[in-house]
């Protein structure tokens, strides 16, 4: 059934009754619900807390261990820092109190040593540059006591490189204890072994009461003694023997007899004391006991 026009009037107000009402539905329904808004605050707490960052997913890979990388590139350093680290001793004496500190014992200490003196003569403020080599394009530096490259070693910051002792630590760590010297290019090119007799000097000085001083010692292998001699062959004159087992001190080697006997037979002579007598003269090494080759812990005669 159709109803009846309404008047123009009552029209007017129909449509405008309409019109906000559906303004007020379409509001509502555009309103943010304030159910879980959270109360409002003031001071620092009200501060938006950082979003978590998410996980680096450019890391690098792990790097080798510090004993694959080289210790040092470069020759003997060419320089030092203009401000140089006060110490208490200087030279070849300071590199053996500060790897005896770090832990150097022995054999290795002894080598220690030597391969500082290769390195940077003992000067804690040696600098070495070195061109682009493998992983370092834009070249670096070998540093202090031991070159301990910045590029290849770049937690041994340069306030520890050129400490003395830091330097020391480092190179302790870097050469397992003393029982890999293959990082150091000096070892590897043999200039080291130059200074072995002067760091064998160095370390004896290091004794102290209670604290004998660490040396190259080997052990007697003949049985039931062996002839000590004054000159590298059994031509030379008898100085005084030693017993089977018998702990002596190498102080260098040289080259003299061929000896066929023994345990390693070779021209190689080595010039001993007898701890237990004091007497000083040659014995064949092919009868002395050694933790390495003689050759690479002591200095030529």
């Amino acid at each position: 059934m159709r109803l009846p026009l309404a008047a123009p009037a009552a029209r007017r107000a129909l449509r405008l009754a309409l019109g906000l009402t559906l303004v007020a539905v379409v509001g509502v329904s555009a309103m943010p619900t304030p159910a879980t808004a959270a109360p409002a605050t003031t001071g620092p707490a009200a501060q938006a807390a950082p979003a978590p960052r998410p996980a680096d997913q450019t890391k690098a890979a792990s790097r080798p261990a510090d004993q694959a990388k080289p210790a040092s590139v470069g020759g003997p350093a060419t320089g030092a820092k203009a401000n140089r680290v006060g110490v208490n001793a200087v030279g070849i004496d300071l590199c053996a109190q500060v790897a005896y500190a770090a832990g150097f014992r022995n054999n290795p200490l002894v080598t220690a040593v030597a391969v500082a003196m290769a390195e940077s003569s003992c000067n804690p403020s040696a600098v070495g540059s070195n061109g682009p080599t493998s992983g370092c394009s834009n070249g670096s530096l070998d540093r202090g006591l031991w070159q301990i490259n910045n590029c290849y070693h770049p937690t041994v910051t340069d306030s520890c490189a050129y400490n003395a002792q830091c330097n020391a630590n480092a190179a302790y760590s870097i050469s397992s204890g003393g029982s890999n010297w293959q990082p150091w290019s000096t070892y590897n090119n043999g200039a080291y072994a130059g200074y072995l007799s002067a760091a064998q000097a160095a370390v004896a000085r290091l004794g102290g009461p209670g604290d004998p001083p660490p040396g190259v010692t080997g052990t007697i292998l003949a049985n039931p003694s062996l002839n000590i001699r004054t000159g590298p062959g059994t031509t030379y004159s008898i100085a005084g023997s030693v017993n089977y087992g018998a702990t002596v001190k190498i102080a260098c080697y040289t080259f003299g007899e061929y000896v066929s006997g023994g345990y390693w037979p070779s021209s190689t002579w080595d010039r001993i004391t007898n701890t237990a007598t004091g007497v000083t003269g040659y014995v064949a090494d092919t009868w002395v006991n050694t933790t390495y080759d003689v050759k690479t812990m002591v200095g030529r005669c």
